[in-house]
């Protein structure tokens, strides 16, 4: 069984496969993989946020690879090619995003921190919400989205549990966004063990 949090709301996750989803990963995971998806534009944003530097001490056993960053961008991309169901929105085909050194940034050390200090959440350690930290990394932008899993093993299976989810759907069929950079952090001694972080973004 899979759960699927946002942010302050548990929502079941959705048995049906959707149109855009790729091809799905039956390996059994354990425990329970989970999720959540956030989003903002820069027009809602009432203050500058946050600049302190998270603590990343502790175990440090493995950050995103260029690798399963592209992998990531090929999965989110093949389901933007075409249009999508996300929930009870079609979302139409949208352009391909490019992928952003400063939003993997972001996203792997997230990823990474989550992973290290073993917990799940969109707010980092040092209260900082993703934009902050897409801020930190040097991204200006206009419109900025989240989205993270936990306990996933494998990039496909990973972007196949957030095309089930209308929240992660949104941020992915968006086309409010024109980059990514994507996170991912392992710790063998983790809840999760596998953490990942896409950060979308669209610049000023």
């Amino acid at each position: 069984m899979q759960r699927i949090s946002y942010l302050f709301v548990a929502l079941a996750l959705l048995a049906s496969v959707t149109a855009c989803q790729t091809e799905s990963d039956s390996s059994v995971q354990t425990p329970a993989p989970v999720q959540s998806s956030t989003y903002i534009e820069r027009s809602d944003l009432t203050s500058d946020g946050i600049t302190v530097t998270p603590d990343l001490s502790g175990a440090r056993v493995a950050a995103a690879t260029s690798a399963q960053q592209q992998e990531m961008l090929t999965y989110i991309n093949q389901a933007r090619s075409k249009s999508c169901q996300c929930g009870t929105t079609t979302y139409p085909a949208v352009p391909a995003l490019a992928l952003n050194t400063q939003l993997n940034t972001a996203s792997d050390a997230h990823a990474v921190d989550m992973a290290t200090n073993n917990y799940f959440s969109h707010t980092g350690r040092d209260g900082s919400q993703p934009w902050d930290r897409m801020t930190r990394a040097g991204y200006n932008w206009r419109a900025a989205g989240e989205n993270i899993a936990a306990g996933y093993t494998t990039v496909r299976a990973t972007v196949d549990g957030w095309l089930k989810s209308p929240g992660h759907c949104k941020n992915i069929m968006s086309a409010n966004f024109t980059e990514v950079g994507v996170g991912y952090g392992y710790n063998a001694n983790s809840t999760y063990k596998h953490y990942w972080v896409t950060d979308f973004g669209k610049r000023q």
